[in-house]
């Protein structure tokens, strides 16, 4: 979060002009032994003074109050509301409050309150700020308060606060990862389901028992009718989780700014999350090897907060690669969980990430892979790979989805909701 200096407009005229003939008329008058002239040249003097004295006066006692959101999302446009209290016994004449408003390439907001605000008198006034910059924490102020004469002679300010702190979240798109047809009998919060042989307490089907088979699972009547040993067999729990990683290597970063890939990685977690919250499924964020860049899975609005959070203060300067993350967090993704993985292009040909994300499938997991387009996003960091082989973007996801890994491929400049708007194949 950054401050900036406030910037206020010269008043429309002075008091020089009137201090300089009083100082004159006193000058003259006790030159020439006037009295007149010098009574003439006190009042010219005393005038601008008190003035003066009572600006000071006043916009010590006025208090000033500012209402506005905690958190907004990238080009939302806000509404802060300034409201001042004349707390003193003089009347102020057209307050302005100017502050800062950083998210909007630090603008200078400056409202006036065209009026006479009396003693004791509240007044109110609105601005409108937008949120250009890019997701982040920036600051509303600082904020100053400034009161002139009625002659415009004169200008009090003062400094009411330093900058507050504003969340501008990544903006979130209207994209998630489709559920297969058949692949959940139902969509209950915790435990989903789908026909295939598990742990759950849904009865799925009967057969003839083997060895090995736990000898609960018999169906000790139906045995007895039969005359051979019969088991039961239970529909498998899928839990309905959405588990993203994201990359914050450094050395996976590829573009610069807004056009960079973590910006459009985040942007894509936050709409899967959304997505997935709004189902009734839970949702797990991990954006690095430690526990303060992970979210653990929930749901929720409070929880969606939580990853909301988590993303505006990503950024590309971890030291473990995703390889390193995965393995880690391996056990997070758990069978019936579907898991997205953000993919920079030094792990495109990596045979050990890609065995990590197959062990994932073997163990009833669906993967989700999104690469990041080589040929689109300007190169940050050099490697060693053939160049030719490294660029292959389309190539790297036909190779996932080989293996039985869905996969989506984000060009630089793109439109997420048309990359996103067919099922992953």
């Amino acid at each position: 979060m950054t401050s900036a200096q406030l910037e206020f407009r010269p008043n429309s005229s002075s008091a020089l002009p009137i201090l300089a003939i009083g100082v004159i008329a006193v000058a003259a008058g006790f030159f020439h032994a006037s009295s007149g002239a010098v009574a003439l040249g006190s009042v010219l003097i005393a005038a601008p003074l008190a003035v003066r004295l009572a600006l000071w006066y006043a916009v010590k006692r006025l208090v000033v109050r500012r209402q506005a959101p905690e958190t907004a999302y990238e080009g939302d446009s806000i509404e802060v509301l300034i409201q001042i209290e004349n707390r003193s016994f003089l009347p102020l004449f057209f307050p302005r409050v100017s502050e800062v408003f950083a998210p909007e390439l630090h603008a200078q907001k400056d409202v006036l309150f065209a009026e006479r605000v009396a003693p004791g008198e509240v007044a109110e006034r609105a601005y409108t700020g937008d949120c250009l910059l890019p997701r982040g924490v920036y600051g509303i102020g600082p904020t100053a308060v400034a009161v002139s004469d009625p002659f415009g002679w004169f200008q009090a300010r003062r400094d009411l606060e330093a900058p507050r702190p504003l969340k501008v979240y990544p903006r979130v798109h209207d994209i998630g990862i489709d559920e297969r047809l058949g692949e959940r009998i139902s969509h209950v919060l915790d435990d989903l389901t789908r026909p295939a042989i598990g742990e759950s307490n849904e009865f799925f089907s009967v057969r003839e028992y083997r060895v090995g088979d736990a000898l609960r699972k018999v169906h000790w009547g139906l045995t007895a009718h039969r005359g051979v040993p019969v088991v039961r067999e239970h529909a498998r729990t899928s839990t309905g989780d959405l588990t993203v990683f994201l990359d914050t290597y450094r050395l996976a970063l590829t573009g610069v700014g807004r056009s960079s890939s973590l910006e459009y990685a985040v942007k894509i977690a936050a709409s899967f999350a959304a997505k997935a919250l709004a189902r009734g499924h839970r949702v797990e964020l991990i954006a690095g090897d430690d526990e303060t860049t992970r979210v653990p899975a929930g749901s929720g609005s409070a929880h969606f907060q939580r990853i909301l959070d988590l993303l505006v203060e990503v950024r590309p300067t971890g030291d473990a690669s995703l390889v390193e993350v995965v393995e880690r967090r391996a056990r997070d993704v758990r069978p019936g969980t579907t898991a997205v993985v953000m993919v920079s292009r030094y792990l495109f040909h990596d045979e050990r990430f890609l065995s990590l994300l197959r062990g994932w499938r073997r163990q009833s997991a669906r993967v989700v892979v999104v690469l990041f387009d080589a040929r689109t996003f300007r190169r940050v960091w050099g490697h060693s790979e053939d160049e030719q082989l490294f660029l292959d973007s389309e190539e790297a996801l036909r190779r996932f989805r080989a293996h039985g890994i869905d996969g989506f491929l984000v060009s630089c400049g793109a439109e997420l909701t048309s990359v996103f708007a067919a099922r992953a194949r």
